[in-house]
């Protein structure tokens, strides 16, 4: 059995996590959610995903401040930015 690759979804949009959450699960993903970028720095220090999906317009930390701070201390994350 191979292993899942595992997915973080951080969105604000509590339904858009929902869909991602979904159709990643139906992909054979590991998906965990985040509905905001506050305390993923943290996070990452403890746990990592193969991939990282964020939403560009969030309130607080925005997509944009997280994958600036993530690539600093996480460079080898992968991020992908939605919007």
């Amino acid at each position: 059995m191979t292993e899942q690759e595992r997915v973080w979804v951080i969105d604000d949009d509590q339904s858009i996590r929902w869909v991602l959450e979904k159709a990643l699960e139906k992909a054979n993903m590991d998906v965990k959610s985040f509905p905001s970028a506050s305390g993923i720095l943290n996070t990452l220090e403890r746990s990592r995903p193969d991939v990282l999906i964020t939403d560009v317009r969030m309130p607080g930390m925005d997509g944009i401040e997280t994958l600036r701070r993530i690539k600093e201390r996480h460079p080898r994350v992968e991020v992908v930015m939605v919007t």
